[in-house]
């Protein structure tokens, strides 16, 4: 009974995650104009933030699994938030804020904007990862299934005590 409980959640949550991502992908770019356009819109800053508070919503129905996932999207998506606030024009597309920091030399720094970037990706590939598993094979075991995705996707950029916080 508590198994079926647990999976209608992650379905619930596997539709809000796919419905998040489907909502951030555009159509393929066109031509001139018309692909400019589309590429400032692919590149949003608020875009990237509603997506990575939709999946804080969907690890939140996974449960306490993935705590140390949800909290790096947290302080990465608040990281983000932070810099819009100041100035949410100027801040409008993530493309803004690369520039901006690779011109200061700022980029490569530990509380960077860039680097939050670059980390809510990775996680939401490997959410993906892990919900496409799951979907696949509904019957494995979670462990399984979050340390296949942690391989596949996270591993190769994190340390040994990094690594560590993934297995379940």
């Amino acid at each position: 009974m508590e198994t079926e409980i647990e999976r209608e959640k992650m379905e619930r949550g596997k539709s809000d995650l796919r419905v998040a991502m489907e909502e951030l992908c555009l159509l393929s770019p066109g031509d001139g104009e018309e692909q400019e356009q589309q590429q400032q819109i692919r590149s949003s800053t608020m875009d990237l933030l509603c997506v990575s508070k939709q999946l804080l919503h969907v690890l939140d129905e996974i449960g306490p699994t993935l705590l140390v996932l949800r909290q790096d999207i947290q302080q990465n998506v608040q990281r983000l938030q932070d810099l819009h606030a100041r100035d949410s024009s100027k801040y409008s597309t993530l493309t803004a804020i690369l520039i901006e920091e690779v011109e200061e030399g700022t980029s490569k720094k530990t509380n960077s904007c860039t680097r939050a970037i670059i980390w809510l990706a990775r996680s939401m590939n490997f959410s993906v990862h892990l919900l496409e598993r799951l979907m696949k094979n509904p019957e494995s075991s979670l462990k399984e299934m979050v340390e296949e995705a942690y391989k596949s996707t996270l591993k190769p950029f994190h340390g040994w005590i990094s690594s560590a916080a993934y297995r379940v």
